[in-house]
């Protein structure tokens, strides 16, 4: 299923989660007035804006995401310098080598089909001595959002339908394999460990739609969403109390420099 006007809106509305995990890993990466970032899954580019403001008049921010729905409420930002394109991460080729002091990639790079090659693209637009940083869930833990997708998804009639493009969290090891392979080096790695609360289930799965493009239910055809969707309530009640509904997660936040 392909983003939406709607889900766009909605996470422009929800996304605090993912906001706090981005200001997390602007502090590790020590970002500066002056210079030139660029925001790799950029969304509605709120978290964009924000480091249009910490570079400054001197600085300069662009920011880049596949989904033309979160571009077009990105563009509503746009100022003399802060820029918003179309595209994807593994394609950078609109930028020369080493533009860029910092390549800043939040809560996205699960989502990339060919991560090895948009880690080397990268370190390309990335000035010698630039940084990255990435921040995003961690193949050396599951969440409860995970194992209550693979429960459901992996029932009848859900279990016939294949997620084309499904999310891939790297583990450390791999991540920092992956790293080497593309010429980046002085790597550091941080756990961030945080709790994402709602009032209830349909708050969860809302968020999660929002955050995904609509990918919660995998292949899943539209008319058996709904089903799916009371089904995975069912599970998330389980985790409800009277302070409602916690989900701990682990973030695996990366900075690296090129050599």
């Amino acid at each position: 299923m392909a983003d939406t006007e709607e889900l766009a809106k909605g996470y422009t509305a929800r996304n605090d989660t993912q906001y706090g995990a981005g200001t997390f890993l602007i502090q590790k990466l020590g970002i500066n007035p002056g210079m030139r970032v660029l925001d790799v899954g950029c969304g509605p580019g709120n978290l964009t804006a924000h480091l249009a403001e910490i570079v400054g008049d001197e600085g300069s921010v662009v920011g880049i995401d596949p989904s033309k729905e979160r571009v077009a409420l990105a563009i509503q930002r746009r100022t003399a310098r802060l820029s918003f394109h179309e595209g994807i991460a593994e394609d950078l080729s609109r930028f020369p080598e080493s533009s860029f002091d910092v390549v800043f990639v939040n809560s996205t790079l699960h989502w990339v089909q060919d991560q090895p090659r948009a880690i080397k693209e990268f370190a390309r637009v990335l000035r010698p001595g630039g940084r990255l940083g990435i921040s995003g869930g961690s193949g050396d833990y599951t969440t409860a959002q995970e194992t209550i997708k693979a429960n459901v998804l992996g029932r009848e009639p859900y279990r016939q339908y294949q997620e084309e493009f499904p999310p891939r969290f790297l583990k450390q090891e791999e991540l920092e394999r992956l790293l080497q392979e593309a010429n980046m080096f002085d790597t550091t790695f941080f756990i961030n460990k945080i709790v994402k609360k709602t009032k209830d289930a349909d708050e969860m799965i809302d968020w999660l739609d929002t955050s995904s493009s609509g990918k919660t239910y995998g292949g899943t055809p539209l008319d058996l969403r709904p089903r799916a969707r009371e089904e995975m309530k069912a599970e998330w009640n389980k985790m409800k109390t009277e302070r409602g509904i916690q989900m701990e997660m682990e973030l695996l936040v990366t900075v690296a420099f090129k050599s």
